[in-house]
């Protein structure tokens, strides 16, 4: 009987025994091979992230030009001054105008240069401030003898809008109030303009009938 049994596992052991192996094999294969599918993905992954890193790398490392940056605000600050010595000019000319209680010349040529000059201003305030025929009247300085100052210019890298601040003072120093707008150095514009009046500034407000 057990040389019978012997028989028989000498017969099919080695069979038995190799196809373990060979099951194991394969297992093994099939493992290592999830394993590779794994780190492939992983290395894909990671070459990805490598190329965004590069990427941004490469952005942040770009030179910055000083140089540049600080020819552009200088190009700004200049630009807003002219702007500002402009629109200053013309609100002499308008308050003179339309906040006097002065009678018109008489002399005919005095008149001509008065109206000239009125009209200029007229369009210098149209093409600075898209001002139509009825805002003419309505300036910023409430009487002819105040002082009308351009007096801070804010700048920003990236931007065509520019704040800007005037200042208004009565003949006698006192503040008369502030002018808020913005500066688009696109349009070469004043645009946003809002306009503040202290009490002292209401107060020596001139009263020319309405007008």
């Amino acid at each position: 009987m057990q040389s019978r049994a012997g028989s028989v596992l000498k017969t099919y052991g080695i069979p038995i025994v190799l196809g373990l192996i060979a099951l194991i094999i394969v297992l093994f294969i099939w493992q290592q091979n999830k394993k590779i599918d794994v780190l492939e993905s992983d290395i894909a992954a990671t070459k990805e992230l490598l190329q965004g890193v590069q990427s941004t790398k490469e952005k942040v490392e770009e030179p910055f030009d000083s140089k540049e940056h600080e020819e552009i605000l200088q190009s700004r600050t200049v630009s807003a001054k002219k702007i500002g010595a402009e629109i200053i000019a013309v609100e002499d000319v308008l308050t003179s105008f339309y906040k006097s209680n002065e009678d018109l010349p008489e002399d005919q040529a005095a008149y001509d240069k008065m109206v000239k000059e009125l009209d200029k201003a007229k369009a210098d305030n149209t093409r600075l401030t898209n001002a139509s025929e009825s805002d003419h009247i309505q300036t910023w300085k409430l009487n002819p003898d105040w002082t009308l100052k351009l007096e801070t210019i804010v700048t920003y890298q990236d931007t065509e809008n520019v704040p800007v601040l005037f200042s208004m003072t009565t003949k006698s120093g006192k503040s008369a109030g502030l002018i808020f707008a913005v500066y688009d150095t696109v349009n070469y514009k004043l645009t946003n303009i809002s306009r503040h009046y202290t009490t002292d500034g209401l107060d020596d407000e001139v009263d020319v009938g309405g007008a």
